[in-house]
């Protein structure tokens, strides 16, 4: 009852007062269409950096927006869009991410995606938008209706990010290293939003400082000396010190780790031996590993490295091949930032519908941005009325409420029009 009583209020509120009385009109001239381009690009779904046809049916769609220009570059399956506004004022950007997962829906929607691709090794799998990428860039489009339509009353520009390959960890810095933010574009800071089944319709989180981990990991081939399994002492069983390694890195986390710092080492395979009687001559150990602040991100990558040399050498085993990566950078929400978009929500849709939620251990590429300028990623509530157990994120099943579009599309516009209109993240006008 709460949720539903929630949504009609904050259909039923106008726009802050600060906002031009063309901001409101404008911004619900296009909420029409966001069904519409949320459907279709819904039913398009397309794997990380292979956004073809999305990329097409979004360049259509800014192509023809007076005043916009779009941005040639190596992006790839990316777009980028900048839309310059008569008045002089700072220069804000705006994110939507654009690739699906490999996942054959189950939502039982008319508009399901059946797209099947190959992926690497030769399966196939079904394609879904099955993290809400539909719903951000239906939002992103309108959003730039809204400012292509109001550009002469604007003050400074916006630019408009269409992210590739979010999924796999990759659209962020293929923009910033083909020079998304060179030229002169530069943001003054940089928003996105994420839909989140956790939030019920009508309500956006914030989490302020840090939000998302670093998504890291390794893969660890564990050497040892193979040979029958009824004479263990004539070799190295690679097995057992494989489950040595596994529980101390446990440890690391437990012992070696501030506890006011967030760490996480989860062990997701172990591949080894193929038959019972045989001692096999390695065992392959793949991990993620989680932080959020870079210091605890580089300290667990060395002492993982001193744990597997030092467990190795001690059973008398060869030297372990540890393959250590850095994934995914941490996402940090400028507070300052979320603090002057929360004054927009509040303003916008009442203090209930602003709700904040703890850091997690779950990884998002806006960190590369948010290394760069100041960012904020909110979340927007998808969950329907009622609905007690929701599918999550990456489920198969998961069809989040579209009536959330017009509520995240007026979040958008609110808070990068009050972002312009006081001169950036810091602007006291």
């Amino acid at each position: 009852m709460f949720r539903r009583a929630l949504l009609l209020v904050i259909l039923a509120l106008p726009l802050p007062a600060h906002a031009a009385a063309d901001l409101d009109a404008s911004t619900h001239a296009v909420e029409s269409q966001l069904i519409a381009d949320r459907r279709w690009l819904h039913a398009h779904a397309e794997l990380s950096l292979r956004e073809v046809e999305t990329q097409a049916y979004l360049r259509e769609q800014l192509a023809a927006l007076p005043g916009l220009e779009l941005v040639d570059g190596d992006w790839g399956t990316g777009l980028v869009a900048l839309i310059r506004g008569a008045k002089p004022g700072p220069l804000v950007a705006w994110r939507a991410d654009m690739d699906g997962l490999p996942l054959t829906e189950a939502t039982g929607l008319p508009f399901a995606c059946e797209r099947v691709d190959t992926l690497s090794g030769g399966r196939t799998a079904g394609v879904m938008h099955a993290c809400g990428h539909d719903l951000h860039m239906a939002i992103g489009l309108g959003v730039a209706r809204v400012f292509s339509a109001l550009r002469a009353e604007m003050p400074g520009s916006l630019l408009l990010l269409f992210e590739p390959g979010e999924e796999i960890g990759a659209g962020a810095t293929q923009l910033l290293d083909a020079g998304v933010f060179a030229d002169g574009r530069k943001p003054d800071c940089i928003l996105a939003l994420h839909d989140h089944p956790t939030l019920p319709l009508g309500a956006i989180g914030y989490c302020p400082g840090w939000a998302t981990a670093n998504v890291d990991g390794f893969v660890l081939t564990v050497k040892g000396d193979g040979g029958h399994g009824a004479y263990p002492h004539r070799g190295v069983d690679p097995v057992t010190l494989a489950a040595r390694m596994v529980l101390a890195f446990q440890s690391i986390v437990a012992r070696e780790i501030d506890v006011n710092s967030h760490a996480v080492i989860s062990v997701g395979r172990i591949d080894g031996g193929a038959k019972s009687n045989v001692i096999p001559s390695e065992v392959v150990i793949e991990a993620t590993v989680r932080s959020q602040d870079d210091a605890t991100r580089q300290a667990l990558a060395e002492k993982v490295k001193r744990t597997v040399d030092g467990l190795a050498a001690a059973a008398g085993a060869p030297e372990p091949v540890l393959e250590y990566y850095f994934g995914t950078a941490a996402g940090y929400n400028d507070p300052a930032l979320v603090e002057r978009v929360g004054g927009v929500v509040r303003r916008l849709l009442g203090d209930a519908a602003w709700v904040q939620y703890p850091p997690g251990m779950g990884g998002e590429d806006f960190g590369y941005f948010g290394q760069q300028v100041p960012g904020f990623q909110f979340r927007l509530g998808v969950a329907p009325p009622g609905a007690t157990d929701p599918p999550s994120l990456h489920s198969s099943g998961f069809d989040p409420d579209e009536r959330a579009l017009p509520i995240g599309l007026r979040v958008a516009v609110s808070a990068l029009w009050d972002l312009l209109e006081r001169g950036g993240p810091t602007g006291a006008k």
